[in-house]
């Protein structure tokens, strides 16, 4: 039988194995772990010093536990730390890595309208359960967007792609891995109205300016009656857009498209998408701080 003791196993791989007992042994024994314990996990798992097969059972019993926001901020500030060194531009737009399924990211064909504005965004490999499109599959990006390759910013999280692809669920990892530090400003989307507040309180301290929005498919897209919410300077202010006050009928995107679909729909867009992209591209701008309001940018005939 493996134990603890077994002779095979390295220092860093004894000390793994207290974490997974403190989320993978019961009701009786499983407890959160501390801010630096769960800072010290995280490393461990991000630059492979452990075995897959530990970090799998490590991520099912962390979920299965639900993850605290004390151990979720342990996550996120360690890869801010990665991300130190990088000088920070313009803005981030911090899209799920699972990819987009139902409609195209128009929030970046909305940057086309704003070839001011330096934008950001990652991708990675599909990664489940949705394996929808990836923001590189899609051609005619605006120039003003750079698009990163997360396994330039951080291999270590993106070769885990893999193996949470094996594994076949959501992990905490979808949770935290939105945002990558690339800009003072940042823009991400999510689905839950708790979400709210759990990213004020993970990703606020790392940027001047956070938007978080409640956009279609859990990114910052608008498509149609949206909340959003803007961090600044420790003051947290509540938002709605309504396309309909700007004349655009909403936009219902409930079932999957192709890749091809998307892209036919980004390059031709019908006059009440294209009042869609420019309504988006006038939130974007307020984003920066280009336009005082939203109206602003939209009379601005951008």
């Amino acid at each position: 039988m493996v134990t603890r003791t077994n002779s095979s196993f390295t220092p860093e791989h004894l000390r793994f194995l207290e974490y997974i007992r403190c989320v993978g042994t019961g009701p009786k024994g499983n407890r959160h772990l501390s801010y630096d314990e769960m800072s010290d996990a995280f490393k461990l798992i991000v630059e492979r010093r452990v075995p897959d097969v530990a970090i799998s059972a490590f991520l099912l019993g962390w979920r299965v536990q639900i993850e605290s926001d004390e151990e979720l901020s342990g996550c996120v500030d360690w890869l801010a730390l990665q991300q130190a060194s990088i000088v920070k531009t313009g803005i981030e737009i911090g899209y799920p890595f699972d990819g987009k399924a139902k409609f195209f990211p128009i929030i970046l064909k909305a940057a086309q309208l704003l070839s001011d504005l330096e934008i950001h965004a990652a991708y990675d490999l599909p990664l489940g359960p949705k394996y929808g499109v990836t923001l590189e599959q899609f051609v005619n990006i605006a120039p003003n967007v750079i698009l990163h390759n997360r396994h330039d910013l951080l291999k270590g999280l993106s070769d885990l792609t893999t193996l949470r692809n094996d594994i076949g669920i959501r992990t905490a990892f979808n949770t935290l891995e939105k945002l990558n530090f690339l800009a003072p400003t940042a823009l991400i989307g999510m689905h839950h109205a708790p979400y709210f507040d759990l990213y004020a309180s993970l990703y606020a301290k790392h940027y001047q300016r956070l938007i978080i929005v409640q956009g279609h498919e859990g990114t910052p897209d608008i498509l149609k009656k949206t909340k959003y919410k803007l961090v600044q300077n420790g003051e947290i202010t509540t938002y709605h857009i309504d396309p309909e006050e700007f004349g655009i009928v909403p936009i219902i995107a409930k079932e999957e498209m192709s890749l091809e679909t998307m892209q036919t729909l980004m390059d031709n867009p019908d006059e009440n998408l294209a009042k869609m992209i420019r309504l988006n591209a006038a939130f974007l701008g307020w984003v920066s701080g280009k336009y005082t309001t939203i109206q602003e940018g939209y009379a601005s005939n951008i």
